[in-house]
């Protein structure tokens, strides 16, 4: 059996984002194939790799060996801090020593990077040096802008782009992604793919989509399901409903945490219907989203993926998103269910869309929903990667 590392900046249960979760879905759904392991940043500042295992995969944990542990979303970090951190991330020589290290022990046939930060680019160098061939996965942008300073930017992504040319094969979560990397020159040496995240199927969101009720001529329950950051457009969702009649909209319900926490709760003022639920945990998030009449996306910001929008219609709840990144690619139908963002009228139109359909046309829109969602499933991704390693080991990198 085939030997597949698989390397993330974080693995649950250190859990910031989707990236996090649409790692371990490749994980668990390649486990059964091949003999998988997976080697990510541990919370210990120094020392060695430690070992521990997840649903029986191995998992290899490095000491993050930085100022600071990028697992902890709750620290506040000052700028200076940031930089300084960053810098050292360009290539990281600790992990590059134990990352070689432990490459030169196990010899996986196939390494398959999706975020490198805490990793650095030192794991594509150690991998390249090994002739051990490389996949990328491309789940944001962090190769191109990895901090919102031009100036570190330009010169990382300069570096970054030169390091890609190691990489066998890169695959993007959308066209849009890989697109924003190729015109740009990253991965010039590497086959090109797009295989969009999924999400898991079970019977317990089966059930929760079979037992949803649609409702009709009734205000409106809407979720928002993400990090509270200034890009993902939180602020404009909150200002939209603030606009609407009651009547229209009962209570929007915004599930998770992040910097911009206490600014939203004094946008939102004295308006009871915008209750702050509060970071979910991953099982909670199927039943929080099957009892939504829709979830909004109001990203601002170009979202390579939105793993949200599979994740509520897996549930029958539908989706309407901001005209961003690889948003339009994942929808039901962009032209009807996307808006423009950084828009609050944009939001209200989408609102009052999806309030002003018949009883008939919710109940079908569950259905589409559901039925639209299973093509993004175990089997596609199995099958997609697996014909992207064989060829590499085939031909030996």
């Amino acid at each position: 059996m085939h030997k597949i590392l698989i390397a993330h900046s974080l693995y649950p249960p250190h859990v910031i984002g989707g990236a996090e979760i649409s790692t371990q879905i490749l994980a668990q759904t390649l486990n059964p194939n091949y003999d998988v392991k997976v080697i990510t940043v541990g919370e210990h500042k120094e020392g060695e790799l430690r070992i521990d295992k997840v649903n029986e995969i191995e998992i290899l944990r490095l000491p993050f060996n930085n100022r600071y542990w990028i697992g902890d979303s709750t620290k506040q970090v000052s700028t200076p801090d940031k930089v300084l951190w960053r810098v050292k991330d360009i290539f990281n020589f600790r992990q590059y020593q134990q990352i070689k290290r432990y490459l030169t022990q196990t010899r996986p046939s196939v390494i398959h990077t999706q975020n490198i930060p805490g990793l650095s680019l030192a794991i594509w160098k150690a991998a390249y040096e090994l002739d051990i061939p490389v996949v990328h996965t491309l789940r944001d942008f962090s190769l191109i802008e990895p901090i919102k300073i031009a100036a570190y930017s330009k010169i990382y992504r300069q570096i970054s782009k030169r390091y890609s040319q190691m990489i066998s094969a890169v695959i993007g979560i959308s066209g849009h992604i890989l697109q924003t990397h190729t015109v740009m020159g990253f991965f010039e040496r590497s086959s090109k793919h797009v295989i969009h995240n999924i999400v898991e199927k079970n019977e317990v969101v089966q059930d929760l989509y079979a037992s949803k009720e649609v409702r009709h001529n009734q205000p409106l329950d809407i979720g928002y399901f993400g990090q509270l950051t200034e890009v993902k457009g939180v602020q404009y969702l909150i200002n939209a409903v603030k606009r609407v009649d009651e009547k229209i909209v009962g209570r929007l319900f915004i599930f998770g945490d992040g910097p911009m926490l206490d600014q939203l709760k004094e946008m939102a003022g004295s308006d009871t219907r915008i209750i702050f639920m509060g970071k979910l945990d991953k099982s909670q998030i199927a039943q929080k989203m099957k009892d939504m009449d829709l979830t909004i996306v109001p990203s601002t910001w170009n979202e390579p993926f939105g793993r949200v929008v599979i994740e509520s219609y897996q549930v029958g709840t539908p989706v309407y998103a901001s005209r961003v990144g690889g948003m339009p690619e994942i929808l039901l139908d962009a032209g009807e269910f996307s808006f423009a963002s950084h828009s609050v009228e944009e939001i209200i139109k989408s609102i009052l869309h999806y309030y002003n359909l018949s009883g008939p046309a919710k109940r079908h829109l569950k259905h589409q929903c559901f039925a639209y969602c299973q093509s993004f499933n175990e089997d596609y991704l199995l099958k997609e990667h697996s014909d992207i390693y064989e060829k590499l080991i085939t031909r030996g990198g």
